[in-house]
């Protein structure tokens, strides 16, 4: 079986980020999400009397589970997290200790790719037109680790991110956008021309993660670099990931040109959705759907797990959902039993196998992993149904579809 990706809770979990107590007056410090997920880690193990988290069937000890062995992979990160650790959660550091976990571990998954930045890089593999040089200065998955956008001393960075309280509200409006850039009803275009298109209640691509910018405010006398003094405004910056900042305009926009100098890629305007159907240019073509399935089975074992959590199929197929489901009560990739569709999503521009192989990797640690006895006698090992809530699954399709479009036009730039 394949490896899964080290500590993929660490690329899609958004942890709470540390509470800034204003009457202290202390320095502002700024969001570190090794240090609050390790710290959400040792908060669940006090809770539970001490037992480590495994890998169980409940998804938050599941998720507890995944972070820390990405953390345990990791030295420079148990050397960064030594301080935090008064649990003694992560031995030393070294290569003995790492066997020694990894025995322990329940049933591990092997992997063709070192990592998903791996699959990512192979052009070959992601986008049918090979882009020999396309380079990414960031990797694709990071929130901890997805989009973990490295510390640039760049305008905009100069604005510290918190964690935002209401993004509820957003999360809708991000999902959206992101279903509209796959099924290509929006667009991205370089960004450009700011005075015009830098606008509130606007929606772009910032170091290949989607920002959504919620107001602007009132233009000020500022005093820049060069003892020149401009105009400028402050905005209200919303991010994917549930963060917060307030960067000047001039500096958000210097942001979104990118530099070659700082080895930054430029940023995107999100266009607003075409009024009618989206018409394919000979450059465009349809990959086909990525699916969110839901069993309708009557067997007994799928119905007790369906009692306790959600369990969806998760795929991409060439065809329609419907044409390749069509004959589901025979298949045992449907475990023999008609299906409802719960979501589809067109996908355009994109190796539809690669894609699909890409979330399953990504979904690996919510991967139903048990064996089922049909009605037929048959045993079942399902490899595409995860316990999971459609909320992750939607967040997770949504943000990778996004990189990975924005990593094919930042190519074809190049």
């Amino acid at each position: 079986m394949d490896k899964p990706i080290r500590s993929l809770e660490d690329i899609f979990a958004d942890p709470d980020a540390a509470t800034l107590l204003a009457p202290d007056k202390k320095p502002v410090i700024n969001y570190d999400p090794d240090v609050e997920g390790f710290k959400e880690i040792i908060d669940w193990v006090k809770q539970h009397g001490g037992k480590e988290p495994q890998k169980t069937m409940d998804l938050t000890e599941r998720k507890m589970f995944s972070r820390l062995k990405g953390i345990r992979n990791n030295p420079d990160r148990c050397q960064k997290l030594k301080e935090y650790d008064e649990l003694h959660l992560l031995g030393e550091a070294d290569g003995s200790s790492e066997k020694e976990r990894e025995a322990k571990a329940i049933k591990q998954e092997k992997m063709d790719f070192d990592s998903l930045d791996d699959i990512l890089t192979d052009d070959s593999l992601l986008f049918d037109d090979s882009q020999e040089d396309m380079e990414l200065n960031s990797k694709l998955f990071d929130t901890a680790k997805f989009k973990q956008i490295l510390t640039k001393k760049q305008e905009e960075e100069k604005s510290v991110r918190n964690k935002m309280d209401g993004f509820s509200k957003y999360e809708p409006m991000f999902k959206q956008i992101q279903a509209g850039i796959s099924s290509g009803q929006r667009q991205l275009v370089k960004f450009q021309n700011p005075e015009k298109n830098l606008k509130e209640h606007r929606f772009y691509i910032l170091n290949g993660q989607l920002i959504y910018i919620e107001a602007i405010g009132d233009l000020q006398l500022r005093e820049s670099s060069d003892s020149k003094s401009r105009k400028d405004a402050r905005a209200h910056v919303i991010y994917e990931n549930g963060t917060e900042n307030f960067p000047f305009i001039r500096g958000l926009a210097s942001s979104l040109y990118g530099s070659k100098q700082r080895r930054t890629v430029p940023g995107y305007i999100v266009t607003e959705p075409m009024q009618k159907e989206y018409k394919l240019t000979n450059d465009d073509y349809v990959t086909g759907y990525v699916y969110v399935l839901k069993s309708l089975s009557q067997n007994p074992q799928i119905l007790e797990i369906e009692k306790e959590h959600d369990l969806y199929k998760v795929g991409v197929t060439e065809n329609t959902v419907e044409e390749r489901t069509a004959n589901a009560e025979n298949e045992p990739t449907y475990l023999y039993a008609p299906i409802q569709i719960v979501e589809k999503i067109k996908v355009i521009n994109l190796n539809a196998k690669t894609l699909e192989k890409t979330i399953h990797h990504a979904l690996a640690e919510y991967r139903l992993d048990v064996d089922i006895k049909a009605a037929n006698g048959k045993i079942i090992h399902p490899m595409e149904w995860f316990v999971v809530d459609l909320n992750t699954i939607e967040t997770v399709v949504g943000k990778l579809i996004t990189q990975l479009r924005v990593k094919q036009l930042d190519g074809m730039q190049n």
